[in-house]
């Protein structure tokens, strides 16, 4: 008989998860004030491209490293992975911060920063996941991925509130310095972290076809993967250029509307959090297909709204959807892939979901140069659950093949 699932508050009684946990809320709440400075000295340094030249630059590397972060999550130690990576990142950070409040800080600086930021997140990402299951073991690991995805989204709608309060006293460049000592705090917690020692010594390397071919007997999680990716990219790319056009062209509103529409898809990410780490998922990978379908809902009252509540409804939709997709994809793969091979899965869930913020940009961003937002959300409120509904299909016809095939070697 396998052990019963723990709730919670028994994962949060684990002194291991218990730091981890607490690393993961700090630096996302340094990311929280950092995001804010980034975009504003961008906007401030270089206009409207120097946003995108950043936007950029913090999602490219995802595509460049996420195969050799999951490679290095399964050949080191995946804790001392993760020290290392925020030490780096607080390290790139403290001559950005100097730079900042010297008035000194030109939009090239901005774009190495946010590039090498991004890189190191490429190393942390894997290790962090294939990390999780050895901390709460496999059987806990979707109730801790919504604990954690929950916290994060309320603590980054608190985060902006807060810096918007320290404005006042406070230069937007300090910023950077505030995350910079996030990830220092986040360094010390988890270096506290006491699990199996990963380094391997010797022997030989590990290859990422490996982790593809951890892949092959698990049709619906790899197709779960690819539907994640395809599904981000159609989402990010909409939400990023489209949200503020939206809010400017079709509502005629300002900023303070803006933000409240990114607070309310927080929402909805935050209630769906909190849903699963409440509601155990068997068939998650089938699950992620259909969280797709809230995009439905979401994206449509943005074609169609003319007033702010609708579009605070769509947003919480849209959060809704995104946020069960990756965090059902992420338990899939940590409940189901072997712990030797588990960071280069990992590595590929975090290229396919980050990397998709960089394709997103590339490839569904310039639609809204020659299409109103109405019309690009209105094709991708369609599109996006037809994504879902193509991975759903996929598995089934690839598990009929297969139980075919059984059946005439069998006869």
């Amino acid at each position: 008989m396998l052990p019963e699932r723990e709730r919670t508050r028994a994962l949060l009684r684990r002194r291991d998860f218990r730091r981890v946990y607490a690393a993961i809320a700090i630096s996302v709440l340094g990311d929280s004030f950092h995001y804010i400075a980034l975009m504003w000295v961008a906007l401030v340094t270089a206009g409207p491209l120097g946003v995108l030249a950043v936007r950029l630059a913090d999602s490219i590397p995802a595509l460049v490293f996420g195969f050799h972060g999951g490679l290095i999550a399964d050949r080191l130690d995946r804790r001392r992975t993760m020290v290392g990576a925020d030490l780096a990142r607080a390290l790139v950070l403290v001559p950005v911060a100097i730079a900042g409040l010297a008035h000194h800080l030109p939009i090239g600086g901005l774009v190495v920063a946010a590039f090498t930021l991004e890189a190191a997140t490429s190393y942390f990402e894997p290790a962090y996941g294939a990390l999780l299951p050895m901390v709460v073991e496999r059987r806990n690991v979707q109730a801790a991925n919504g604990l954690v995805n929950a916290t994060a989204q309320a603590l980054s709608v608190g985060g902006w509130g807060i810096a918007a309060a320290l404005l006042l006293f406070l230069p937007v460049s300090a910023f950077f310095a505030v995350n910079a000592l996030s990830f220092v705090a986040s360094a010390l917690l988890l270096s506290g972290v006491r699990v199996a020692d990963r380094e391997r010594a010797g022997g030989d390397a590990p290859r990422m076809r490996e982790g593809f071919a951890a892949l092959r007997p698990r049709p619906a999680l790899a197709v779960a993967i690819a539907t994640l990716g395809v599904g981000v990219t159609i989402s990010s790319g909409t939400w990023i250029v489209g949200v503020p056009q939206l809010v400017r062209e079709s509502l005629h509103r300002g900023a303070g509307s803006f933000s409240l529409i990114a607070a309310a898809y927080a929402v909805g990410s935050v209630i769906v959090g909190v849903l699963l780490t409440r509601v155990h998922v068997r068939r998650k990978e089938r699950a992620s297909f259909a969280s797709w379908s809230a995009y439905l809902p979401g994206y449509g009252l943005f074609a169609v709204t003319r007033s702010l509540a609708p579009a605070l409804a769509g947003a919480a939709c849209d959060g809704c959807g995104q946020s069960s997709a990756r965090v059902l994809v992420n338990s899939a793969a940590q409940e189901q892939i072997p712990d030797e091979t588990l960071g280069r899965v990992m590595g590929l869930v975090s290229l396919v979901h980050r990397g998709a913020h960089a394709t997103g940009l590339l490839l569904i961003a310039p639609l809204f140069v020659f299409l109103s937002p109405r019309a690009v959300f209105a094709g991708a409120a369609i599109a996006i659950p037809l994504v879902g509904f193509a991975g759903a299909i996929s598995v089934r016809a690839i598990e009929a093949r297969a139980d075919a095939t059984a059946r005439s070697r069998r006869s």
